[in-house]
């Protein structure tokens, strides 16, 4: 009986330090990136290949204050992590809605991006950072466009998550 009650001891405990280095599924993000702009929300990770996320924006612009919101998926891709035994490289499909557009057709984007995550040493909590293109449809005239004829738009964002 005692045996037992050791390797049960030992059970727990491996799995509280298990559970302790674990990488966690649900994050708070926090972060700065067009088109989401200064964004906080929340990610799920599904399995090691698939994360859902949500967030809310919002910037300064010429004398009112721009919001967004903002739904994602990534798909992640190549080898595991050594440190967290995740993928860490992903593709990024999401959408943006601008409640404060004026344009019935400005009001949502199409995002398109690559990106990584950066595990800090404290595997729960880390940095993402990744590039690519959004469409936001009628906006040829606007000074940062990659190809004016499709409306593509360089899309940057660097976002800091925490699990929870």
């Amino acid at each position: 009986m005692k045996q037992a009650m050791v390797l049960l001891a030992l059970f727990s405990f491996t799995d509280l330090f298990a559970q302790e280095a674990s990488p966690g599924k649900t994050r708070f993000v926090l972060g700065l990136s067009g088109p989401e702009l200064f964004h906080a929300g929340l990610t799920h990770r599904i399995g090691d290949f698939s994360q859902f996320g949500f967030s809310a924006g919002a910037g300064p612009s010429w004398g009112m204050i721009w919001t967004s919101i903002n739904l994602e998926h990534r798909l992640y891709l190549g080898k595991p992590s050594e440190k967290s035994n995740q993928k860490t490289y992903f593709f990024r499909q999401g959408s943006t809605f601008f409640p404060s557009a004026t344009e019935s057709s400005r009001h949502f984007t199409v995002n398109l991006t690559v990106g990584k995550d950066f595990l800090f040493s404290k595997i729960r909590n880390g940095l993402t950072v990744d590039v690519g293109v959004f469409y936001l449809p009628d906006t040829e005239e606007a000074s940062i466009m990659l190809i004016r004829s499709v409306n593509l738009a360089p899309a940057l964002r660097f976002q800091f998550y925490f699990s929870l």
